[in-house]
């Protein structure tokens, strides 16, 4: 089971190292953008996960595409890893939760599902704020919704079978 293992780094390796993570990744071209990186410890091994989102899809010549360029950058900066570590590269995943405004500017145009304590919400996500996010719904009566974004309300990507 993986522990969070960003206290074997200090503050400001973290910042060095994300740093270079999100130019190697920018580097790539306008269309990739780091979505999250996650420090573990697995096996006994540190881990660096870089999360990677692209507008069609992100494919497996992408995550080794993107994992060339950050280890490349990475490797000039070894010695801020407290041991060998592994560098992992994968999508943000269809199932990512919707939270920070970039979370909500990815999803734009898209099908999302809201989840408040009163309604469960799903339609196209039209606009976000700071406080709220706006949804035209679905089915023969469509409406735009204003839905409050706190932490009681659950924003993920709508995924159908």
């Amino acid at each position: 089971m993986a522990r969070d293992a960003r206290s074997a780094l200090s503050e400001d390796a973290r910042s060095k190292i994300e740093k270079l993570v999100e130019d190697a990744v920018a580097s790539l071209g306008a269309d990739y953008e780091t979505v999250e990186i996650r420090y573990t410890k697995e096996y006994g091994k540190f881990n660096l996960t870089v999360f990677i989102w692209h507008p069609d899809e992100v494919t497996l010549d992408d995550c080794e595409k993107v994992h060339g360029a950050v280890s490349d950058a990475l490797d000039t900066v070894a010695e801020l890893f407290p041991d060998d570590y592994i560098l992992n590269v994968s999508s943000s995943g269809l199932d990512r939760p919707i939270v920070t405004d970039d979370d909500f500017r990815r999803a734009l145009g898209t099908e999302i599902e809201a989840i408040t304590p009163d309604c469960t919400f799903r339609g196209t996500l039209t606009g976000y704020t700071a406080e709220d996010f706006t949804i035209v719904t679905l089915g023969k009566y469509e409406k735009e919704k204003t839905i409050n974004r706190n932490n009681k309300t659950k924003v993920q990507p709508y995924i159908g079978f």
